[in-house]
């Protein structure tokens, strides 16, 4: 019962202190746009390049990825085929298989993996996350490209704009920052070099506000949103993410490709967290599925309270 008390009522009685921001206007749309801005593009990279300049190369263990992309691309298969099941037209069953499948590994993961493991944690956590959105978003808008009207368009600008998504996400700015954390810890390892004390003591003071803001900014994102039409849907997508993944995920990287326990309790973690802001910004981009995919969200965060509940008390977590 630690884990919850110590983890589970942090992370999520913050969103909800992000949620009552949002709803009593506080923060206004304009404003939570300049809270997230700073969000991602101050406090994040902060965090995330201090602790990946920690990082030793020889350490990483590239089977997380697998055992992660293995699960979630056998849930996205199988989702795919319950849509086509369903009747749905394929645009509509991408949107429900990344609604499955695709985790907010930073507005959630990282502040959540933080409270449970501390900065051990986040180098697991982070090897997914660098290629999680390309992955995923890009096979998304593929799919979203041949749909209906669009399959007829050339090859060329088929190309052109599967290129052009997967290079904006690389642009992300949490992607290019663990890179470069990674090659500076590298670089200060082998060299006399290293981070001056001042600018470590600047990126340790940003880095300590990023969890606690990432939340907030979940919350008071949620409290712009609310559910759209018929939610059924978007419940079953929510228990295929919230159960079905981790449990594939947890198997392979149990089973297929063996993980050291932490790296395995935090592939697990994250695949077990609420679907991520991308799913309904993706269904917006192509008006598909909108509806149902903020329901998603919404459905998934709302539940994720008590589904990570379970999955911690189930791997033995204890706060780190």
């Amino acid at each position: 019962m630690s884990a919850i008390v110590n983890i589970i009522v942090p992370v999520f009685g913050i969103v909800l202190v992000g949620w009552v921001i949002g709803r009593s206007k506080l923060l206004s749309p304009e404003g939570l746009r300049g809270f997230t801005a700073i969000t991602f593009y101050a406090l994040f990279p902060a965090l995330l390049f201090r602790s990946m300049a920690r990082v030793r190369i020889e350490t990483l263990e590239p089977a997380i990825l697998a055992a992660f992309f293995g699960g979630v691309m056998l849930l996205y298969g199988a989702m795919l085929l319950l849509g086509r099941l369903q009747g749905l037209s394929l645009g509509d069953r991408a949107m429900f298989a990344l609604s499955g499948t695709f985790s907010n590994g930073v507005g959630i993961g990282i502040p959540f993996i933080t409270y449970a493991f501390g900065e051990k944690g986040l180098v697991p956590l982070l090897m997914i996350i660098s290629v999680h959105s390309v992955i995923l978003l890009t096979f998304t808008c593929f799919l979203m490209e041949m749909d209906g009207g669009r399959g007829g368009q050339s090859r060329g600008r088929l190309a052109a704009r599967l290129g052009g998504a997967a290079l904006s996400m690389l642009k992300h700015p949490v992607v290019p920052v663990i890179f470069a954390g990674l090659a500076w810890g590298e670089i200060t390892t082998h060299t006399a070099l290293a981070t001056p004390a001042v600018i470590d003591r600047i990126l340790e003071a940003l880095a300590a506000a990023a969890p606690p803001c990432g939340l907030i900014m979940v919350g008071a994102s949620l409290a712009h949103v609310g559910l759209k039409g018929h939610w059924q849907p978007a419940a079953l997508a929510s228990a295929f993410k919230l159960a079905a993944l981790p449990v594939l995920v947890w198997l392979i990287g149990r089973y297929v490709f063996p993980l050291d326990p932490l790296w395995l309790m935090v592939a697990t973690l994250n695949a077990a967290l609420p679907a991520g802001a991308n799913v309904y910004l993706i269904a917006q981009m192509y008006n598909i599925g909108v509806g149902r995919a903020t329901n998603a969200v919404v459905i998934s965060t709302a539940a994720s309270v008590f589904t990570l509940s379970v999955a911690l008390l189930l791997l033995g977590v204890q706060a780190g």
